[in-house]
């Protein structure tokens, strides 16, 4: 009884295992095609005029205001 339960333990997992690794494979392959397409796209204003990336600082904008309101994304009920 204790043999048949180790033998069944042992194929259940290595299943599982072949199970696992083989949905896993998708997502590792998914992520890594991600990856290489994200490092091949760069903006063309982030070079000079020689092809060159730009080692500048960014210069970036935070406003402090918000420009519109949650009031002008609701649904207009006009008569």
């Amino acid at each position: 009884m204790l043999i048949a339960l180790v033998v069944l333990v042992t194929v259940g997992a290595f299943i599982l295992g072949i199970t696992v690794s083989w949905l896993a494979k998708g997502y590792v392959e998914d992520y890594i095609e991600n990856a290489a397409y994200a490092k091949s796209i760069t903006h063309p204003e982030m070079f000079d005029e020689n092809g060159n990336i730009i080692a500048d600082d960014l210069i970036y904008i935070r406003p402090e205001n918000k420009y519109w309101t949650d009031e002008d994304w609701g649904d207009d009920e006009e008569d």
